[in-house]
Formats: structure tokens, C-alpha cells, sequence
């Protein structure tokens, strides 16, 4: 049970209750206005303020400075997210340069890599020819021609 200091309601609930469900209300009844039981505001501080604001006045002046603080955040949004994609695109120019420059690199070296085994070709088929021509050449040397000998009956 709740004490007695404690109610079981929250007040501000409650009001806040009847203004969501009597405000519409009062829309059905014929020249009533709750802006005529709200008491108005006279402001007399200051010299531009001294005149007598409706609450129309008051609440269209409010909703232009919501309006024009809302743009403003929104310009402030819109400079942030343009200085963002600038730093994303300079990121992307600066890896697209990267790649093109490491493609160039890769693709010398493949250059040179195919210039290599060209010339290692080369010298592999000279060294199989040379090779050949010096197994001719022992075999050449190996063979001695016939040698004729002088048969004494032909003398």
C-alpha cells in the first residue's frame, strides 16, 4: 500500500492526460479559443519589445526560429558529410594512383621476368648446340681414319 505522502497518480501525468484529450475537444465548441484563457504576454524591458505580440504572432516568430536554427543545423550536417566524402574521394584518388603505379611496377617486372627466360632459352639452346658440336668433335677425334699400309707386294 502506498503511504499516505505518496498518491497514486503522477500529477504531471494527469495534466498531461487532460490537456491531450480536452485540447481536442475544445475544437467542438463554437468560438472558444484556449488561446483566450492563456493569459498573454506583455513584454516592457526592452523598446523593440514593448508592443503588445499576439500568441499567433509569438508562435509564428518561434516556428520561423525553429525553421531557420533547423537549416543552419542542416547546412552544418551537409558541410560535414561534403568535407567527409572529399577526404573519402581523396583516399580513394591516392589508392587508385597506388594501384595503377603497383600495376605498372608488376607489370615490368613480369616484363622482365619473360625478357629472362627468353635469354635463359637462348643460352640453354646454344649450350645443347654446343654441345652437340663438341660430342661431334670427340667423336671425330675418337675415330682415327683408316690408315692404309704399304704392303711390300705392291712394291
Amino acid at each position: 500500500m502506498p503511504s499516505p505522502s505518496q498518491t497514486e497518480w503522477d500529477t504531471t501525468a494527469v495534466l498531461g492526460v487532460l490537456v491531450a484529450f480536452v485540447l481536442p475537444l475544445s475544437l467542438l465548441l463554437p468560438d472558444f479559443s484556449v488561446w483566450d484563457v492563456v493569459p498573454k504576454v506583455r513584454v516592457t524591458r526592452l523598446h523593440i519589445l514593448s508592443q503588445h505580440f499576439t500568441w499567433a504572432q509569438m508562435n509564428a516568430a518561434a516556428v520561423t526560429a525553429l525553421v531557420l536554427l533547423f537549416c543552419f543545423y542542416l547546412e552544418l550536417r551537409r558541410r560535414r558529410l561534403d568535407e567527409l566524402v572529399d577526404s573519402v574521394m581523396s583516399v580513394s584518388q591516392a589508392t587508385d594512383t597506388a594501384m595503377e603505379m603497383e600495376k605498372d611496377r608488376q607489370t615490368a617486372a613480369l616484363r622482365a621476368c619473360v625478357e629472362l627466360l627468353d635469354s635463359s632459352a637462348t643460352h640453354y639452346e646454344n649450350l645443347v648446340l654446343l654441345r652437340d658440336e663438341l660430342r661431334v668433335r670427340d667423336f671425330m677425334v675418337k675415330q682415327h681414319p683408316p690408315t692404309i699400309e704399304i704392303s711390300s707386294s705392291n712394291i
